[in-house]
């Protein structure tokens, strides 16, 4: 079991209770809550407490208000105090920030972007430092530095350096422009306000090392893994096989371990940790190159916002008869491609694939996607049209030995840079039609056996003017000559 220095933790929430329920006509919000408990954490240097009831409340049948009066109600039941704070021994930095949460199970819900926020800071003195309201809205990016999940409104994001409390009150009410005649009343809003905090260490600090034989990636665990999952935390369960400090600088920020699979055939599981979400390396070479027996990796908290390079990252070693077992690859919000170089050979020789759900990536720096899907010999559909090809170079092989793919999506490629298209669709059996209608081949130089072996083909269809690849360049298909528009 690795013991941290600096951990990512959950800064303690305490949240005040101040009444019950509210009339229906003047409601700013209504708590829903059962009970309380106590909870205490400690890891590494930080202990955090907390006491928590139901974080949950609720807007029922509420009427538009302005602004003016939503900011300054007192009355009881029109605000919501609660507490973070934090007990910090050593030199660390918290980021913190509240969020809030859309949970409404009604199905006369009102939407969220009727519904106002307002969250001050209590002084003191009980002074409240003024805010401005916001419209309810999701951030559709999880943050790093906090370990805020995307999915929530952000409200309020600040730090701590010593042990402190923080007051906080949050008031909520309808939109005043929102007008209720004719929705038949009664609409409901709820919202789950939630606290994150992570130590203040930068990105590069927790960031995880790349792959090599001193882990999971070993000669003894590689070829015997099954499944691979990541993970929000860096606990480490009691029982495993063995665990691992992944982290580039050694600090406990990323964590990785081994354990049975359940399956009764000595093969196993493996699970990637980092509070918050798991900073990828820089370079993500050949991660999870050659496991070939694995057939699920789901990498929904794997951050890959730093990361320049990905070729190879799920390959096998096709070109020498080994093929994939994966099946299946979970890309999370956290799965950020936008500064993405290389994208040579990511899925080469993952034969058992039947779909890729790709529209994740963002590829606007991507310079080359040589062999990026070659020998995805199950692949049956593949919709690229949101992939921006246009600082790429190197396609060649990029869907050789497709052999299964049926419906391929080019639409809207740019291809002005690339010079090498060479066996590019080379063994796409299952093809009927391409269309190419954006491609931009005034550059390539390199387009041999560009469309050999498409048995099934009846149609390329490319654009006159920014065509220039010859018909010759056609061999053992079904077609003899481009169509032009």
């Amino acid at each position: 079991m690795i013991k941290t220095r600096k951990e990512i933790v959950i800064i303690g929430l305490i949240l005040l209770m101040i009444l019950a329920l509210i009339g229906v006509s003047y409601a700013a919000f209504r708590f829903t809550g059962e009970g309380q408990r106590v909870n205490t954490i400690t890891t590494g240097s930080i202990t955090m407490t907390y006491e928590e009831s139901s974080n949950t409340i609720s807007l029922n049948g509420a009427l538009p208000t302005r602004d003016a009066t939503g900011k300054t109600r007192l009355n009881q039941g029109e605000y919501f105090d609660f507490t973070v704070s934090s007990q910090i021994s050593g030199d660390i930095n918290i980021n913190y920030e509240i969020s809030a949460k859309d949970v409404t199970s009604s199905d006369r819900k009102i939407d969220g972007s009727n519904i106002k926020l307002y969250l001050t800071r209590l002084t003191d003195d009980g002074e409240e430092e003024l805010m401005t309201p916001e419209t309810y809205n999701e951030e559709a990016s999880s943050n790093s530095y906090t370990g805020r999940p995307s999915g929530e409104m952000s409200l309020y994001t600040s730090s701590m350096n010593a042990s402190e409390s923080n007051r906080y009150r949050l008031r909520m009410w309808v939109d005043e422009d929102y007008n209720p005649q004719g929705d038949g009343g009664n609409l409901e809003f709820s919202v789950q306000i939630n606290v994150y905090g992570l130590d203040g260490l930068s990105m590069e600090d927790r960031m995880m090392r790349t792959a090599g034989s001193a882990d999971f990636h070993s000669s003894e665990y590689k070829s015997k893994v099954t499944n691979i999952v990541t993970k929000g935390d860096t606990v480490i369960p009691e029982g495993v096989i063995e665990s691992w400090d992944i982290s580039e600088k050694q600090n406990g920020s990323v964590i990785a371990y081994i354990e049975d699979d359940g399956s009764g055939s000595g093969t196993y599981k493996v699970t990637i940790g980092g509070e918050g979400s798991i900073i990828a390396n820089y370079s993500m070479r050949r991660y999870f190159y050659g496991f070939i027996n694995c057939t699920s990796i789901d990498l929904s908290y794997l951050d890959t916002s730093l990361t320049t390079d990905i070729a190879y990252m799920f390959a096998s070693t096709y070109l020498l008869g080994e093929e994939m077992s994966l099946k299946n690859v979970i890309f999370g919000n956290h799965f950020n491609t936008s500064s993405v170089t290389n994208m040579s050979s990511v899925f080469l020789g993952c034969s058992s694939l039947t779909n890729l759900d790709l529209h994740i990536f963002r590829t606007s720096k991507v310079e080359t996607m040589f062999q990026m899907f070659m020998g995805c010999e199950s692949l049956l559909e593949l919709d690229l049209s949101n992939f921006d090809t246009s600082n790429v170079t190197n396609m060649k092989y990029m869907f050789g030995a497709c052999y299964s793919l049926v419906n391929l999506n080019l639409k809207n490629f740019n291809t002005s840079k690339v010079s090498a298209m060479s066996q590019m669709f080379d063994g796409c059996h299952s093809l009927t039609s391409l269309d190419l209608t954006s491609f931009d081949t005034s550059k390539v130089i390199d387009y041999i056996k560009m469309f050999d072996d498409l048995n099934s083909i009846t149609e390329i269809k490319v654009t006159r003017d920014k065509w220039t690849i010859p018909s010759s360049a056609i061999s053992n298909s079904g077609v003899t000559d481009f169509t032009y528009v």
